[in-house]
């Protein structure tokens, strides 16, 4: 664990486990609540040891001034031998004394000790800090009157100091006595919190349980009883994605059994026709099924490219970084050009109105192939003769693509159901392979547009296309 970085981060390393996570953001602000708390239990402590202390300077101030007399209008201390012994007899500390007169004359005691700024008031001890031989002392001064001088010298001044080891001494006792006690209660919270967080992550672990003993093939929803509100709001997520995955995979299988059905068909029917032209002599013959099977071919091509196409447009199909702005109207122009060939084939009226200008988010591949279907399906079902525009217009609601075309039309019943997978109409003699229209729903979806299918100003069929605007560069 180190704390470093901007604004002192607390960083974990990469694989340490959610339980030793909070252990560590439960625990740290315990230990910094610990270690304020022991700097200010010392500053007490010191404070109290000083008061004691002072006590004792004060005392042996008093024990000085008791000795004080006037001899020939002199002042004189005689400190018995045993006063000096007690004096100097502290194994922790040194103590000096020094007396002075009211003239600021030194009587006896060890000189330059600190004197105090102001004198202080008669008889009350005035207690500071200061400094001897380079050593850290406490100072107690005392103002006592003595009898015999005259009345503006009867005072004298005594100085009483000591080293500070007793009072950091007693200081550290003290902490150390409130402190192993508050380092066995850190060390308590500790166990308690991992146990604590332990019993709290029981529903993941019993979560991470469920999902391991799970089969690949069972998609089905998680138990959410007796989970706590955020796990469960964790489960609903996985059983959303689990739902989401389940739907996706059974559309897969169903598209993969479709498009193996629709393959068997005009795959079987090549073989078919393969034998039957290894069988004939006519060349006559041989040349009309070799024209059948060149059919069968185009057609199976057709259907295998739209499967690929489809796959394309389908979530997830992984195409990164392809969407670019765009002009619609350009892209529209340039597609239905190279679809005029076809048009024309067919002697259909293929035509464009549009300019330039409609900005859109997209895919410029996957936007032609959904121009494409849609110039496929409307020349494919309109009738030979008939007329197919393509249109692209912006409107306050964003830009729109439309496909018109004056064929037979849809039926109002069958307007869903033709976005669906190898759904075709029946009765309208097109060999469509029913995929066109579900690519350009699975595109537009992809591109967050929106598909609509409506009647067409000559009886036929209007597809329009809605996209969002461009964001503004």
């Amino acid at each position: 664990m180190n704390i470093a970085g901007r604004g002192s981060r607390l960083r974990l390393p990469e694989n340490a486990s959610l339980r030793e996570q909070l252990l560590v953001r439960l625990l740290v602000p315990v230990l910094l609540v610990t270690v304020i708390s022991a700097v200010i239990s010392y500053y007490y402590a010191f404070n109290f040891a000083t008061l004691a202390y002072d006590y004792s300077l004060y005392d042996s101030a008093l024990d000085i001034s008791r000795q004080a007399v006037v001899v020939n209008g002199q002042v004189r201390v005689e400190l018995p031998q045993a006063a000096l012994d007690m004096l100097e007899s502290d194994k922790h500390d040194s103590v000096y004394y020094m007396v002075k007169d009211a003239q600021d004359r030194f009587v006896t005691g060890y000189g330059g000790l600190p004197a105090p700024v102001n004198a202080p008031a008669s008889g009350k001890p005035f207690y500071y800090d200061g400094v001897y031989g380079e050593n850290p002392i406490r100072v107690a001064a005392l103002s006592v009157p003595i009898a015999g001088l005259p009345a503006d010298q009867d005072h004298v001044l005594i100085v009483v100091a000591e080293t500070l080891n007793k009072r950091h001494t007693l200081a550290s006792e003290i902490l150390l006595g409130m402190l192993l006690p508050e380092i066995l209660l850190v060390g308590l919270i500790g166990l308690l919190i991992w146990h604590g967080v332990a019993r709290g992550l029981r529903p993941l672990v019993e979560l991470q349980a469920e999902i391991a003993n799970r089969s690949y093939r069972d998609l089905g929803p998680l138990p959410v009883q007796n989970a706590p509100g955020e796990v469960r709001a964790l489960v609903g997520a996985m059983n959303d994605l689990l739902g989401r995955l389940s739907a996706a995979l059974s559309a897969q299988q169903r598209f993969i059994a479709d498009a193996a059905h629709q393959l068997r068909t005009p795959l079987a029917g090549l073989r078919t026709q393969t034998e039957l032209a290894l069988r004939q002599d006519d060349p006559d013959e041989v040349r009309r099924t070799l024209r059948q099977i060149d059919t069968a071919t185009v057609r199976t091509t057709h259907l295998v490219n739209q499967l690929l196409s489809l796959a394309r447009a389908e979530p997830g199909a992984n195409r990164i970084n392809t969407t670019a702005s765009l002009d619609l109207a350009e892209l529209a122009r340039a597609t239905t050009t190279e679809w005029v060939p076809r048009a024309l084939a067919r002697n259909i009226d293929l035509g464009f109105d549009g300019a330039t200008g409609a900005i859109i988010e997209g895919d410029r591949v996957l936007l032609t192939e959904m121009l494409s279907n849609l110039l496929d399906n409307a020349i494919r079902y309109t009738q030979t003769g008939g007329q197919v525009t393509v249109r692209v217009g912006t409107t306050e609601a964003g830009v729109q693509l439309c496909v018109e075309d004056n064929g037979p039309g849809i039926p109002v019943e069958e307007r869903e159901r033709v976005f669906e997978r190898f759904h075709r109409l029946l009765g309208n003699g097109a060999d469509g392979c029913g995929l066109g229209l579900a690519i350009v729903r699975e595109i537009a979806q992809g591109h967050g547009a929106r598909v609509r299918l409506e009647p067409g100003a000559g009886g036929g069929t209007r597809v329009t296309v809605e996209f969002r605007p461009s964001p503004p560069a």
